[in-house]
């Protein structure tokens, strides 16, 4: 444990630090006042204001002495869009230059952040105090007091996050800082060498890559202590992850038992069987039900033909009987005649006689 200095050494100190440059790494006036004092963690490297320094670079000429020493040249360059709030990472191509984009960060800038210009990564640390006595993860100096880091926490615990602070991650919010996820911070720590260009600019466009988010966490009392993509074990986002993916999980089963899933091979043989049985069996009714037409027509049949016999006996029957009569009738007359022509004969011999 050590004082930092008397009220006079930090004004001092603010005073010499250039306008553009001042930013969370500025310790304030009134909690030195109030007694605070600045405790040195084992992990880090407390702050020293022989550590902020410019680091600005005429790029051109870096160029020619990577030109001439074929060892130098770092592996990522990276650039700062300041007004969309974006970091994206460019590597190399075949021809030397750093057109790759390989990553693009969502971060918050601030007021005091540089506007322009190249400078060169240079010192980094676990865990470092920021303005107002807060800390940040995975720092990464880029030039004088503007740092990469982690959104800050109450104390160098990860479970201390100011979350309202993780929330505004995409917009202006810092004091000068590049605040970045945990992830994304201790991706550039371990990552982009001391060295590394850093590029600022300002574009409406985000960049090659387009402009990622980052979880709003406000709202979640049990886990927004925690950066979301903290990778230190008892994270309660880890947990929580797999409890929205188990969320996720029932509603695709949800959406599946709404929407018929697609038939399997097996599946549609066994229906196309069922379908030509039962087409089988429909046909084997209509046919039955056909052969009962055809013997009921046959019955009909020959019904209308017995009764065509039928009458026709009863005409054949009819006609007999008519020429029966006819007959008998003839055989009356013939009788008649004959009798008549025996009464004549019989009346010329009476007369004869």
């Amino acid at each position: 444990m050590r004082q930092l200095g008397t009220v006079a050494e930090v004004q001092d100190v603010i005073e010499k630090t250039d306008e553009n440059e001042s930013s969370e790494m500025v310790i304030s006036i009134e909690e030195q006042q109030e007694g605070d004092v600045l405790e040195e963690k084992p992990e880090d490297t407390s702050w020293d204001d022989k550590d902020a320094k410019d680091t600005k670079v005429d790029l051109e000429e870096e160029k020619k002495n990577e030109k001439n020493n074929k060892n130098s040249g770092n592996t990522y360059y990276i650039k700062i869009n300041y007004t969309a709030n974006v970091v994206t990472v460019y590597t190399k191509d075949s021809d030397g230059n750093y057109t790759v984009p390989v990553k693009a960060i969502v971060c918050s800038t601030g007021k005091a952040t540089p506007t322009g210009g190249v400078y060169k990564m240079s010192n980094k640390y676990r865990w470092h105090q920021l303005n107002g006595g807060v800390y940040g993860q995975y720092c990464s100096r880029i030039t004088g007091h503007i740092l990469f880091h982690s959104v800050p926490y109450a104390n160098n615990t990860p479970d201390s996050l100011k979350y309202v602070a993780y929330d505004k991650l995409g917009t202006k919010a810092s004091a000068g800082c590049i605040r970045l996820t945990c992830q994304d911070a201790m991706w550039i720590y371990n990552n982009c060498s001391s060295g590394t260009y850093v590029e600022f600019y300002s574009s409406s466009d985000p960049g090659p890559l387009g402009k990622p988010s980052a979880k709003k966490i406000s709202s979640n009392e049990k886990c927004r202590n925690w950066d979301p993509t903290d990778p230190t074990p008892g994270n309660p986002w880890h947990t929580y992850v797999e409890q929205a993916s188990t969320t996720v999980e029932e509603k695709k089963n949800t959406q599946n038992a709404e929407t018929p899933k697609e038939k399997s091979e097996e599946t549609k043989q066994k229906e196309d069987t069922n379908t030509q049985s039962q087409n089988t069996v429909e046909n084997t009714q209509n046919s039955n039900t056909n052969t009962t037409q055809n013997v009921d027509n046959k019955d009909n049949n020959t019904n209308t033909n017995t009764n065509t016999n039928a009458n026709t006996n009863i005409n054949t029957n009819t006609n007999n009987n008519t020429n029966t009569v006819s007959n008998n009738n003839n055989s009356e007359n013939k009788a008649n005649s004959t009798n008549s022509t025996n009464a004549t004969n019989e009346a010329k011999n009476t007369n004869s006689v």
